[in-house]
């Protein structure tokens, strides 16, 4: 096939047949203290490299990561103006106010008010086209939530998804009802506090669990209801306190009841008070501790190395993905193959490299982010349904567009090779987008939680800082914790009228009504903890982009654990694990 670009096609084919396995140091080394310093170019990732069109990085994995996570923030929701001309209202936004860029309501950008290629801009030449793309995402508005769906009804403090109704800061939820506090929900209903959750229904604390009825604090567990404090069980009813059950009934603490004593238990601890729950929580984690456990929680894999993997076979270095093939240095693929260096995607789509929250059916996409149902096309930011774009922001339906200016097609090719030639050259063709494209505060990213770094670390990178949000607790009732009803049955309506001052962080935090209503009818007590920090907590059980090396305690076979060895966990791999479990 005749090539569209070949000035930059043959000078990336002399790079690409010079490759070699070897040896690299990171252009961040010394730079902060989770760089790698010297990298490996494995053989293994020279065939993407050239599978995918792509020079080699220069920069290790943890640094590419970290440079994709900062675009991520999950914890976050702020009050903040809106930049947009003649707009002098206030508005919810994942965006803090001190944004470097330009932010807009996203229903704004989404109307017909709006109009992207009024930003378009000539190629110049002799300039640093990643420079100009830079000074273009600057003054292009950014819409204060990312990849929101007009599908998604009641759910303004929501990020993310699509078909999601009465959702409260929620983030990425699908196809889902009365969900608050929670990350990456699929098909449920009234869930809070919960992450990676499906097809369930009245969840209160589910971690990485499917299928779950009428249950709370329940982790890596699946078709069951009527428990509470599970971890690692499947098809359980009625349960208590369990760990690593397989189709059980009427059991507290992994001892086998008859149906009336399960129900004497059960009547004899609830209403649950705030210190019973503080101590069952602390007994559940000492069962956990003392049992086995899949350090990786890979299931149904073949050739993997990374945690949290399903049905899903050829990944290397990969974390968090779902019926995947064939991929490197990536978290959260789901329906994805032949891809390197990406960050959440799914929906069937492929060849991807150094992307961020990209998928929906796309193809051959690089160095772009939030972007859905695109095919060949680079450097995108919040665009949808194009083909053959480059460097352009916000745009829709759209095909031959470069710095968000339309071209015709034969146009549109001999311009994208001078310019991707000349980025080659200068060599500014391969790394993706610097952490000065982030909208996303790097202290309020997932980057500060998987990698954290000093101000003064942030500031060097290329990152900013934010304030936190506004509290929404000002000039109401403060109370204490000890000032807290101990059980659901004493809490009154007035309660949403107050405010409780947070156990951890002693920041002011409220009850809304429906809230209310979901622990009333699971009898859970008040939280004592202030909602982000519940998320963060469900975040760091189930981490994407960092694990552990260690060895399984039976085999003591080198392995890669979700959990932190440290912790005094009980590490077996797959393989042990299963023929002791199962």
């Amino acid at each position: 096939m005749k090539s569209k670009t070949p000035q930059f096609d043959a000078l990336l084919d002399e790079h690409l047949e010079q490759l070699v396995p070897h040896t690299r140091t990171c252009v961040w080394k010394g730079e902060h203290p989770h760089c790698e310093g010297e990298f490996e170019i494995q053989s293994e990732d020279i065939e993407f490299l050239k599978m995918l069109r792509v020079p080699a990085p220069n920069f290790c994995p943890t640094c590419r990561r970290m440079r994709r996570y900062v675009h991520i923030g999950q914890l976050k929701l702020f009050k903040r103006s809106c930049d947009a001309p003649g707009h002098t209202e206030s508005m919810i936004s994942i965006l803090p106010q001190e944004c470097p860029f330009p932010v807009f309501d996203y229903k704004y950008i989404a109307s017909d008010e709006f109009d992207p290629f009024g930003y378009g801009q000539e190629y110049q030449e002799n300039k640093s086209p990643l420079e100009q793309f830079r000074e273009m995402n600057k003054i292009f508005p950014t819409p204060s939530f990312f990849k929101r769906s007009s599908s998604s009804v009641n759910s303004d403090y929501s990020n993310g998804g699509r078909n999601l109704k009465n959702g409260y800061f929620v983030m990425s939820a699908f196809d889902s009802e009365d969900i608050w506090y929670s990350h990456a929900i699929r098909n449920c209903k009234k869930v809070m506090d919960s992450r990676l959750l499906d097809d369930s229904e009245y969840v209160y604390r589910g971690i990485l669990s499917q299928n779950m009825y009428n249950s709370s604090f329940v982790y890596f567990s699946k078709d069951s209801i009527d428990s509470m404090f599970l971890f690692d069980c499947k098809n359980c009813v009625s349960c208590f306190g369990c760990v690593n059950l397989r189709n059980q009934k009427y059991c507290v603490w992994n001892k086998q009841l008859t149906k009336e004593e399960y129900e004497k238990f059960i009547d004899s601890i609830y209403p649950i008070s705030v210190s019973t729950l503080k101590e069952f929580q602390e007994k559940f984690w000492q069962l956990v501790k003392s049992l086995p456990m899949n350090a990786s929680r890979n299931i149904a894999v073949e050739n993997v190395q990374g945690i949290f993997l399903r049905n899903s076979r050829n990944l290397y270095d990969v974390n968090n993905s779902n019926e995947s093939e064939n991929i490197r240095y990536a978290d959260g693929c789901f329906g994805h193959h032949d891809s390197m260096d990406v960050l959440y995607s799914g929906g069937s789509s492929s060849r991807f490299y150094s992307v961020i929250n990209t998928g929906s059916k796309s193809n051959n996409i690089k160095f772009s982010m939030f972007t859905g149902e695109c095919a060949d096309s680079e450097f995108l930011v919040s665009c949808k349904n194009v083909q053959n774009c480059f460097m352009c922001c916000g745009i829709n339906d759209v095909s031959y567009c470069i710095f968000n200016k339309k071209y015709e097609k034969e146009e549109y090719f001999l311009l994208v090779d001078t310019i991707k030639t000349e980025m080659l050259q200068r060599g500014e063709y391969g790394d993706g987008l610097p952490m000065s494209f982030s909208a996303q505060s790097y202290n309020f990213s997932l980057s500060q939680i998987n990698f954290p770094l000093t101000e003064e670390e942030i500031i060097k990178l290329g990152g900013y800082i934010a304030q936190e949000p506004d509290t929404n607790a000002a000039g109401i009732k403060l109370l204490s914790v000890p000032e807290l009803p101990q059980i659901i049955d004493d809490v009154s309506d007035e309660i949403v009228n107050q405010a409780i001052q947070c156990d951890t962080t002693g920041r002011p935090f409220r009850i809304i009504q429906t809230e209310l209503d979901l622990y009333r009818k699971m009898k859970l007590p008040l939280p004592t903890v202030h909602p982000t920090v519940r998320m963060q907590e469900a975040l760091l059980l189930s981490l994407d982009g960092k694990k552990y090396e260690t060895t399984c305690a039976k085999c003591k076979k080198h392995i890669f654990s979700a959990f932190n060895p440290e912790d005094n966990f009980i590490l077996y791999c797959e393989k042990c694990y299963q023929q002791e479990v199962y």
